[in-house]
């Protein structure tokens, strides 16, 4: 029931900061949330498994806003972005491994699709821009291997540095503007097509939904894995794990 409840409040608390429209509503909807957050953090307030409830939240959240692009929009990359934060937690929470570059990998990726939608099937695209990022970050490991503490930071950093750096001066990929995605298809299903009478947005939900759902599995089945146990020596103590 408590997790019940958090979802719930959850989901009217992102209904309302979605459609509100003066900064004073948003104000007052932030400070709100920093509030209920202090006060779960006295009261050391915890839910357990909240994952599926999370994950109907999103739905109903979506439902409701199922004819407004712009904040299904932003439903999606959000999603997005919980996919890339699960990779750092795996990093930075099981590993101890401080990566300042985790976005670069995420550019990595997304680059990687925006130049291969347009030449293959676009589920194989998916599948070649995670693998085109933890190519990229497997080389990158190799100098941060033979860093310690804030040098191996550091070499995190400079790689971000440089890879921004090198986008905005590369005009074959479009320099400070990027690349444009073409729809996406995948098997029968047209991305930009609306969904009865409601947004097409709709289907990215849905997508991203699956991928955070694939990324949590894999995560989770990880972290109970002996390689999660081995990560989690590492972030302990490295002497003692080597």
């Amino acid at each position: 029931m408590k997790a019940a409840a958090v979802a719930a409040a959850a989901t009217v608390f992102a209904w309302l900061l979605l459609r509100a429209e003066s900064q004073t509503s948003i104000t007052l909807l932030i400070l709100l949330a920093v509030a209920a957050a202090v006060i779960a953090a006295r009261l050391r307030f915890r839910i357990s498994g909240p994952g599926v409830l999370a994950f109907a939240a999103a739905v109903v959240l979506a439902l409701l806003l199922r004819e407004d692009d712009f904040s299904l929009l932003l439903i999606t990359r959000i999603l997005i972005v919980v996919v890339a934060c699960l990779g750092l937690n795996v990093q930075f929470g099981y590993a101890g491994v401080v990566n300042f570059a985790g976005a670069s990998f995420f550019g990595v990726g997304g680059y990687t699709a925006a130049v291969l939608a347009p030449r293959l099937p676009h589920v194989l695209v998916l599948l070649f821009g995670g693998a085109a990022a933890a190519l990229v970050g497997s080389i990158l490991i190799l100098p941060v291997l033979r860093t310690r503490g804030h040098y191996a930071a550091l070499v995190t950093i400079a790689f971000a540095l440089l890879f921004r750096t090198f986008l905005e001066v590369n005009d074959t990929l479009g320099g400070p503007q990027g690349l444009k995605l073409p729809e996406l298809v995948i098997g029968p299903f047209h991305f930009n097509t609306p969904v009865f009478e409601w947004s097409f947005y709709l289907r990215y939900v849905a997508l991203g939904l699956v991928l955070v759902a694939l990324a949590l599995a894999v995560v989770q089945r990880l972290e109970r894995s002996w390689i999660g146990v081995s990560l989690d020596a590492v972030r302990l103590d490295e002497i003692a794990a080597a």
